[in-house]
Parts: C-alpha cells; sequence; structure tokens
C-alpha cells in the first residue's frame, strides 16, 4: 500500500508541467535574497527612508489585498446573496485570495525594521491606530480562508465526520469572514486620510476608505474571471460560460459605483479641475478612470462581451491594470519628494517580489495539482471550446 503511494505520488510529481520548475527557481532566489535582508537589515538591502518608509512592496501588498478581495466578494455572493450558480468558482479563488494574502503577511514581516518583534501588534495593541486594525484583521481573516479552504483538504483525505462539523458552522464563518475583509479593506484606504501633506489633491480625499471597498468589490470579480481563463492554459479547467456571464453583469455596478463616487467626490470638493490642469497626474488619474473604469464599464454592458469567455478576459484585464496603477499611484507614484528626496526600489526589493510572486504561482500549482480543487469547473481539451456556449460546470453539493 505504501509502495503505490510512493509510486502514485512519484507519478504526480513527474506530470508537473516544466514552468513549476521555472517558478520553484525564482522562489528559491527570492527567499534567498529575502534571508540577506533579515541579516543585513533595511537600510543596507532597500532605498527605503524616513522620507519614503514605505515602497514597491507595499504597493505589492495593496494590490494583492485588492485582488484577493476575490475570496470575501464571492463568498458574499455565493452564501448571502444566494447566487449558488457561482458556486463552481468557490474552491480556486478561495484558495488564490489564502495565497494572496499570506504573501501579504509574508512581505509585511520583510518589510518591518525589527522583524524579531512581528508579534508585536498581538500583545501590545495600539487601539486607535488604523494599522493595528489591518494586522489584525489580515491575520483573522487568513485563518478564516484557511477554515473555507479546509473542505478541499479533507475530501482529499475522506474525513467525513470532519468535513460534516466544517459544513455546520460554513455560514457564521464565512460571514465573519466578509466583515473582517470589508473592514480592513476600508481601513487600508484610511491610511492615506492621514497622509493629507504627502499626496496630490486629485488623490486624496476623505472617503478613501469607500474608494478602496468598492474598487476591490470590482478586483474581485475581474480576478475571478482571469483566473478562470488561466485555469485553461495551466489545468485544462475552466468556469461554465454562464458563470463568466453572470460575473460580468455584475461588473458595471460595482464599477459605476466606484466612477460616481470619484467624480462626485471631485465635484462636490471643486477640485473637478485638477483633471486637465495638474500636467502628469492628470494624465496619470485619468488613465486610472479610463482604464480600469470607463473603458471595462462599456465593455461590461454588452452582452457580447458577457457571454464570452475571451472578450470577458479582455474586460477583466483592464480592470485589474487600472487596480495596479491606483494603488501603486496612491502608495508611491505622486507621493511629494521632501527635500528632493526621491525613491526607486533596490535590486533586493525587487528580488525579493518576484521570488514572493513565483511561490504564489508555484504553491497554487501545486495544490490545485494535488488536491481536488477544480471538482466543480468544466474540463477544456482545446482554445476552440473555450467560448463554447454550452459548458457548463458540473454540480456537486455545496459545503465549502
Amino acid at each position: 500500500m505504501a509502495l503505490n503511494v510512493k509510486v502514485n505520488s512519484y507519478k504526480k510529481l513527474k506530470g508537473l508541467p516544466r514552468f513549476v520548475y521555472i517558478l520553484a527557481i525564482f522562489t528559491a532566489l527570492g527567499m534567498s535574497a529575502g534571508l540577506y535582508r533579515l541579516v543585513a537589515g533595511l537600510g543596507s538591502t532597500t532605498n527605503l527612508s524616513t522620507v519614503f518608509p514605505w515602497g514597491l512592496w507595499i504597493s505589492f501588498d495593496l494590490t494583492t489585498v485588492a485582488l484577493s478581495g476575490a475570496a470575501f466578494t464571492l463568498a458574499m455572493l455565493v452564501y448571502v446573496f444566494h447566487m449558488h450558480e457561482l458556486h463552481a468558482a468557490v474552491r480556486p479563488t478561495v484558495l488564490f485570495g489564502l495565497l494572496g494574502y499570506s504573501s501579504v503577511l509574508v512581505i509585511l514581516f520583510f518589510d518591518l525594521g525589527r522583524w524579531d518583534r512581528f508579534w508585536h501588534f498581538l500583545v501590545y495593541p495600539n487601539l486607535t491606530s488604523a494599522l493595528f486594525e489591518v494586522s489584525w484583521c489580515i491575520a483573522i481573516y487568513t485563518t478564516i480562508l484557511v477554515y473555507e479552504f479546509s473542505p478541499v483538504i479533507l475530501e482529499r483525505f475522506n474525513n467525513n465526520k470532519l468535513m460534516a462539523f466544517v459544513e455546520k458552522i460554513t455560514i457564521p464563518m464565512v460571514i465573519a469572514g466578509i466583515t473582517l475583509s470589508s473592514m480592513h479593506q476600508s481601513s487600508l484606504g484610511a491610511l492615506f486620510v492621514i497622509a493629507m501633506p504627502r499626496i496630490h489633491p486629485l488623490w486624496y480625499s476623505i472617503i478613501q476608505p469607500e474608494f478602496f471597498f468598492t474598487s476591490s468589490l470590482a478586483a474581485g470579480i475581474a480576478t475571478i474571471i482571469v483566473g478562470s481563463h488561466v485555469s485553461i492554459r495551466l489545468f485544462g479547467k475552466t468556469l461554465g460560460q454562464k458563470t463568466i456571464e453572470k460575473l460580468g453583469s455584475l461588473m458595471p455596478w460595482f464599477l459605476g459605483i466606484y466612477l460616481a463616487l470619484k467624480l462626485g467626490e471631485l465635484i462636490v470638493t471643486g477640485e473637478f479641475g485638477l483633471l486637465f490642469t495638474s500636467g502628469i497626474f492628470s494624465l496619470l488619474y485619468l488613465a486610472e478612470l479610463t482604464v480600469g473604469v470607463m473603458v471595462p464599464l462599456v465593455m461590461f454592458l454588452m452582452k457580447k462581451v458577457r457571454i464570452s469567455n475571451k472578450l470577458s478576459l479582455v474586460g477583466a484585464l483592464f480592470v485589474i491594470a487600472g487596480i495596479v496603477m491606483n494603488r501603486f499611484d496612491i502608495s508611491w507614484f505622486v507621493l511629494k519628494p521632501i527635500n528632493g528626496v526621491t525613491y526607486f526600489p533596490s535590486w533586493i526589493e525587487i528580488a525579493l517580489l518576484v521570488g514572493v510572486i513565483s511561490g504564489i504561482l508555484l504553491v497554487f500549482s501545486l495544490i490545485s495539482h494535488f488536491l481536488p480543487v477544480f471538482t466543480e469547473t468544466v474540463s477544456v481539451q482545446s482554445s476552440a471550446e473555450i467560448d463554447a456556449p454550452n459548458l457548463q460546470p458540473v454540480q456537486i453539493p455545496a459545503g465549502d
């Protein structure tokens, strides 16, 4: 019996695609750079300073948190609003969310000046700090994501008793996860409310928490759509066309609310004219709104886009591009220099980030290869099937 298990495991390892080994190499190199950073310190390994204490890593964290919002967005739609036709996307989305939040915790660990005191926020609470709330919410929500993903592991090892217990508390745990994720998505925006002297007026807003939360909903939907297409190339699995269409029909609502908030805030504060008089900053802001909001908003209003996996992918990529631009702009590109001090990441910062991203993709690929992550998706044998209207997910009982 043990011999058969070893043989089967070896065969599965041999069946891994070649890109997995490339990801493993980049992950190892990135973690090596990370270990050097821990030994040598932030000062000698990064270009961070008292003027720019947050750089590339924080911009990545903000982007990853927004994209990982796919997990809480989908959980809200499936378990709260009872859109059970989207259930097929739950497992891969929860896995991506779990890995995304885990990567945020990893980067935050490396970003601490005294990394050996990473646990201090647990026992020395600063109840007036937005970062304290963010830290606790991310840590607890990551734990909840582990719970939400646990049915995949239990199913793999046929632990029916524990599975039954997990299913009984699914709804309260999901609601707790939605609450925590909503809180810290908003709190991340609150961090930039207190940075008024450094942020360009186009990006500064007292309702920044609402901006961050609303945009994370659109980012979550876009991430699911993109993930369904990527899974075709990597695993030969995808979501049914009806599922993609349903997700696409929700996108105009989230994007429309976000656009109304952004433009409405500029009008109310009398700063609308800055859209056309701020030079490079006007171009950056208009690029965010055009690429990340207006173009995909118009696209997803059209049924021919929503019923096409390929066109939906293009629209979702526009949304993600807009999210990336927004998070990098507000946390890095539009910050005013002090005494001429500017910032550009060091090679250690870039190498560590590449290693973390590679690690996310590596672990996702390995888990998806060995565990039943795509049980409710459909198999795609050829690229000609990608836009086939009759693709439907295989239904299994809910309980993730």
